[in-house]
Order: structure tokens, then C-alpha cells, then sequence
């Protein structure tokens, strides 16, 4: 038997080739490639937002401060917000008017008081008033109130801070032994605390600082400084009448803060008017000065500034002579009893003090008591 060639076979060889050739390519796509490395490449910034960061305002275009701050929150624009509007500032004021405003009467120049009393409504003078006293001594106060003084002592016509005004009341025969004005004294800080003192007639007591000033009848005197007058005449409108026998002398003080005080000297007694704007505090015999009349009875005024002055403790020379009549104490015990006396006395001694003399004690009951009575006088003379 005949054997096959190898060159017979040619289709064998090919088949087995061509399967070697897919194993091969098989095995290439199946084995793991080379493990690369990329780094993905950034986009070009349109500004570098740190170059000249430190001259932003000026060096920076208007595109780059806005790209800039709104993606890296670099130079950007302060935020406006609304702002009050600017007011201008006010110029210095030329007084300080709540400095010395305590004592603004006497301790204020005449331009601080104006220009306060219109830029703040502090310091403005008050109308001028007009308190009288006449007869046993009847009074008129400043807001028109009509308290009585009816009982021996000295006492507080006009106290305040400024001017000063102390009056000594005494009985006379005419009335009853009811007081009568005697003598009175101005003084106080607006005059620098000198003593004006006018007397009776028969007294002869026309002095300042104790020293006889007016040596005749008329006469006038100028005090050294200049800030008063006193003048000696008969003019001016009586209060009450010219009592019989007697002339008008009538004294004039123009004192200072347009302070006016008439004395009417009668031989016995004085008649007087004070012509005044309010004064810091004031209060006494006159009143008040706040304009309301009902609270200026004897009794509150009594209570509010102890009007009667503990003798010897005032402005007056020498002391006031106190007499109690007959008259007084029967009217006292018959009209001035129960509460109404307990209360004045425990009220007088308040005023005056523990060991106050009894003659003033029992006098400053009486003006308690009977004070508000203008008719009093009257109802003395029932007594006798």
C-alpha cells in the first residue's frame, strides 16, 4: 500500500496555521494592557486674583473686581447701607443755663438771663407783685390772700435764698393791743447782706448797717457801691389813712433784682408796700407767690415757714416788747379751745422751741387762732 505525501495534504497545514494565528490574536486581546496615568488639564483662569491684590481698588479693571470677587471673594466692594443724613453740628451755647440755676436771680449776668430765659425757658423774671401792710397789720400778699398778724414778735415778711425781709409787730393803744407793724429790715444776699432798718417816728430809726444814714427830712442816700437808694419825702399813695396828727414821711428803698419797698413812718406804727418779682423759695408773712391765694392763710404759713421768729434770733435790733392783754387771753380762752388750742400750741412750739419765752408762746397762739379773723380787732374790743 502506497503512503500519503505531506504535500498531499496542503488544506491540513493551512487549517492548523490559521488556528495557531486566532489562538495567538486570542490570547493578545486577553491579556491586561499597561496601566497609564492621565491628569485631566485645567482651563485657563481670565485673571489671577492674586496679582496685585494689594492695590486692588486702584490697579484692577471693573471686570476683573467683579470676577474676582465673585469667585474667590477677593476684591470686592464694601456694602453701602442707608445712612442718616449728616446734621450739622450745633455751635457751642454761650451760657450754660442749668449751672447756678438755684441762684440764677442773684448769681446770673442780665445777658445770661435773657438769653436763657429765651433759648430754654430757665431764668425768666416773674412779673412784679405788690404785698401791703397796714393797721394791726392787716396784709394783702402777693397772690391777694388776706392773713392777720395780730400777736407781738418779730417776724418773716419775705424769706428766699435772695432777699430778706423781717418785721417786728407790737401792740398800741388804737388797737386794742392787737400788733401793729413797729419796725421792719431788708437785708440778704442782693445787698450783700446789709441791714436796712426803718423805725417808727418816735423810734428815730432810719439805718443802715446800725449807722443814721438820713440826718434830715427830705434826704436821700446812695449806698457806696451803688446798688441801692434810699430816698426821705412825703410822696406815695398811703395803704390805709393818715392816721390823726401825724405828717406823711415816707421812706423809698430801689434796691436791687427790682426789689421797691415803701415805708409809711407814722409816730407809732408803719404802714408798707413791697413791690417785687418772686425770688427763689420765697415764702413769709406776705406769702408765697405761687399764684394761689388759699394756701396763704396764718395758719399755713405759719406751719410752712414758722413766720415767727424766735426773739433775738433775726435781723432786728434790740428785741420785740410782748405784751399779752387782757383782751387776748379772754378771747383765747373763750374761742380758742379744745383741738383747736392743742394744735396751736404744739404748732408754736415747733415753731419757737421747747424753751421759748410763754409771752411768745401765748402770742403765736393767738395769731394760730384768731389769724384768718380780720374783724379780730373788733371782737378784742368785746373782751375789755
Amino acid at each position: 500500500m502506497a503512503t500519503r505525501s505531506a504535500v498531499g495534504c496542503p488544506w491540513l497545514l493551512i487549517a492548523g496555521v490559521g488556528l495557531a494565528v486566532l489562538v495567538g490574536l486570542a490570547v493578545f486581546l486577553l491579556l491586561p494592557g499597561p496601566t497609564t496615568t492621565t491628569t485631566p488639564l485645567t482651563a485657563e483662569l481670565p485673571y489671577d486674583c492674586g496679582a496685585g491684590l494689594a492695590n486692588w481698588k486702584a490697579g484692577w479693571s471693573i471686570s476683573k473686581q467683579a470676577w474676582c470677587c465673585d469667585n474667590e471673594g477677593k476684591g470686592c466692594q464694601p456694602k453701602t447701607t442707608s445712612q442718616p443724613p449728616t446734621v450739622a453740628p450745633t455751635p457751642s451755647a454761650p451760657y450754660d443755663c442749668d449751672a447756678g440755676l438755684q441762684n440764677w436771680v442773684a448769681g446770673w449776668s442780665e445777658a445770661k438771663k435773657q438769653w436763657c430765659c429765651q433759648n430754654a425757658g430757665k431764668g425768666c423774671k416773674t412779673p412784679a407783685k405788690v404785698c401791703k401792710l397796714w393797721g394791726d397789720p392787716h396784709i394783702i400778699s402777693f397772690d391777694k390772700a388776706n392773713p392777720s398778724f395780730y400777736g407781738d414778735g418779730d417776724f418773716w415778711i419775705v424769706k428766699s435764698s435772695t432777699v430778706q425781709i423781717q418785721g417786728r409787730f407790737e401792740g398800741t393803744k388804737y388797737t386794742e393791743g392787737l400788733a401793729a407793724t413797729n419796725r421792719i429790715v431788708v437785708s440778704g444776699a442782693f445787698i450783700h447782706n446789709h441791714k436796712i432798718e426803718i423805725g417808727t417816728l418816735d423810734s428815730g430809726i432810719l439805718h443802715v448797717d446800725l449807722q443814721p444814714v438820713i440826718k434830715t427830712f427830705p434826704d436821700s442816700y446812695t449806698s457806696m457801691d451803688g446798688t441801692y437808694k434810699l430816698t426821705y419825702d412825703d410822696q406815695g399813695v398811703v395803704p390805709d389813712v393818715v392816721p390823726e396828727g401825724n405828717e406823711k414821711r415816707v421812706f423809698h428803698m430801689d434796691l436791687p433784682l427790682d426789689v421797691h419797698v415803701t415805708v409809711f413812718q407814722w409816730k407809732n406804727y408803719l404802714d408798707v408796700t413791697i413791690e417785687m418779682p418772686a425770688q427763689p423759695g420765697q415764702d413769709g408773712a406776705c406769702g408765697n407767690f405761687n399764684g394761689d391765694a388759699s394756701d396763704d392763710t396764718t395758719e399755713r404759713i405759719m406751719s410752712r415757714v414758722g413766720a415767727q421768729i424766735d426773739g433775738g434770733a433775726g435781723f432786728l435790733s434790740g428785741r420785740a416788747q410782748i405784751e399779752f392783754t387782757p383782751q387776748m387771753e379772754k378771747m383765747t380762752a373763750a374761742e380758742c379751745v379744745g383741738a383747736r388750742h392743742t394744735r396751736a400750741q404744739s404748732e408754736c412750739t415747733r415753731i419757737l422751741g421747747q424753751g421759748a419765752p410763754a409771752l411768745e408762746l401765748k402770742s403765736c397762739v393767738f395769731n394760730i387762732c384768731f389769724g384768718d379773723n380780720p374783724r379780730a380787732r373788733q371782737r378784742a374790743k368785746t373782751y375789755a
